[in-house]
């Protein structure tokens, strides 16, 4: 598709640009104006990258580009397999496939992220809250979110599963949703979304598991409900 070659021309563009190890990127909205694409395209290429370990979002902070060791350098251009599969997955993966993943793989790591949570970790969350309760239209409350999801999967602590997570998070970027989100994310949506990512934190800060699993089923099941439907 058009869409997927411009995803690999951003990517291709943003590898091949004199950009120093740590470096923060522009925002998705500066790169959208200075590449002539859409931030949707932005997006794509960015959960892309952060599969294959080029950049590293950081919530709250921004996006950073990271010069990967030799060894990953090898992977991700082209001596691996697996991780040219990875993206090529991550191209793929259809909105159905993802949030029943996401169902299946998420609450999990909530429970996970209660017991093995640190005092900073609680920290970033509240500052998460913050954000999606401030948030007060549907571009905002996405970015709020998908931060909220993210701080959750490190606060694991678990390598593997924050691996794994940032999988999820580049298939849920470059999936086609179309206008599915934006119609089932209402105002009055964001409002019971807000409720629901609360008790998930609640139960987090308690370090209450079986809670955190709970509550983080809860509201994915509803996602689920609402965006597979007929």
């Amino acid at each position: 598709m058009m869409n997927d070659v411009n995803v690999e021309r951003v990517r291709s563009y943003l590898l091949g640009s004199s950009v120093a190890h740590g470096s923060k990127l522009p925002t998705e909205r500066a790169l959208a104006e200075q590449l002539g694409v859409s931030r949707n395209v932005i997006r794509k290429a960015l959960a892309v990258l952060e599969v294959e370990g080029r950049v590293d979002r950081k919530v709250g902070s921004g996006t950073y580009f990271v010069t990967p060791t030799t060894q990953r350098a090898a992977q991700n251009d082209g001596a691996s397999h697996g991780a040219k599969s990875v993206r090529a997955q991550a191209l793929d993966m259809n909105p159905k496939q993802i949030v029943e993943a996401r169902c299946a793989f998420e609450p999990n790591i909530a429970g996970i992220a209660a017991m093995n949570c640190t005092s900073l970790d609680l920290e970033r969350l509240a500052e998460c809250a913050r954000q999606y309760h401030r948030a007060d239209n549907f571009a905002a409350y996405e970015v709020a979110d998908e931060n909220f999801h993210v701080a959750i999967a490190l606060a694991t602590h678990n390598p593997v599963l924050i691996s794994a997570y940032q999988s999820f998070s580049a298939a849920n970027a470059a999936a086609e949703w179309g206008s599915i989100r934006q119609r089932f994310l209402t105002a009055e949506r964001r409002i019971a979304s807000r409720n629901e990512h609360d008790k998930i934190l609640a139960a987090i800060r308690s370090r209450d598991s079986a809670a955190a699993v709970d509550a983080a089923r809860e509201h994915l099941q509803y996602i689920a409900s609402a965006l597979l439907r007929p």
